[in-house]
C-alpha cells in the first residue's frame, strides 16, 4: 500500500467546485476498491480549501492574475509514482488544463499561465509495517524519487509556503525525505 500527498490549485473559473471534481476524480482512480467504508477516512484526507497570492512569474497577456484555491490530500493507492502522475496528468487534461499552462522564459525560468486544474504530487510513502505488534500504528516511509518525468518530493515544496500551509493541516508529521524534516518544521521555517 502506498500513500500520495497531493495539492490541488485552481485559479480559473469556479476554483471551489473544480477542486471538489477534482478530488472526486482523484478518489475513483486512485482508492483501492477493496478498502471498505469504515477505513476510508485513513484511506482519504483532504485540507480545508486555503486562498494564496499567485507564487512565481506569470504570463502578462493575460491580464491580472486571479488568487489561487489550493488543498491538500492525501490518499492511500496501489499505484506506482509514475502511474500516479499518469492519472493526476489525465485528470487535469479532461477537466480542461492545456499543455500551454507552464513555458520558458528568458534564462529558462519558468512561466505560469492561470489554469483551471492543477495536481501536484508533493510527497509519497509506502506502508512498511503494520507495527501492532510494538503496539504501534503503521509504519510508512517516504520515498526519493527522480526521473526525467517526475520528481519526488516535490522540488519546490519548501519553497511553496502556500503547499505548506494546505499540506501540514492534514499531515504534520509527514516527513521530507530530502530536508529531512517533518512538515510542521518546515512549516515554522520564518525565510519561507
Amino acid at each position: 500500500m502506498n500513500r500520495v500527498y497531493l495539492l490541488l490549485g485552481s485559479n480559473k473559473g469556479n476554483s471551489e467546485a473544480l477542486l471538489n471534481e477534482a478530488v472526486l476524480e482523484l478518489i475513483d482512480a486512485l482508492l483501492p476498491d477493496y478498502l471498505e467504508a469504515e477505513s476510508l477516512a485513513d484511506a482519504v484526507n483532504t485540507s480545508d480549501i486555503l486562498k494564496s497570492a499567485p507564487w512565481g512569474e506569470f504570463d502578462s497577456s493575460e491580464g491580472p492574475v486571479n488568487d489561487f484555491s489550493n488543498m491538500a490530500m492525501a490518499i492511500c493507492t496501489e499505484l506506482s509514482p509514475e502511474q500516479v502522475l499518469d492519472v493526476c496528468q489525465d485528470i487535469e487534461r479532461r477537466m480542461g488544463r492545456g499543455e500551454e499552462d507552464h513555458r520558458c522564459g528568458k534564462e529558462g525560468k519558468e512561466i505560469y499561465r492561470s489554469r483551471c486544474i492543477d495536481i501536484d504530487i508533493l510527497l509519497f510513502e509506502t506502508l512498511m509495517a503494520a507495527g501492532k505488534a510494538q503496539g504501534r500504528g503503521k509504519v510508512w516511509r517516504s520515498i526519493v524519487v527522480e526521473s526525467e518525468r517526475l520528481s519526488i518530493p516535490h522540488k519546490l515544496l519548501s519553497q511553496r509556503k502556500f503547499a505548506l500551509d494546505c499540506l501540514v493541516k492534514i499531515a504534520p508529521d509527514a516527513y521530507h525525505p530530502v530536508e529531512r524534516k517533518r512538515i510542521r518544521d518546515l512549516n515554522n521555517k520564518s525565510d519561507i
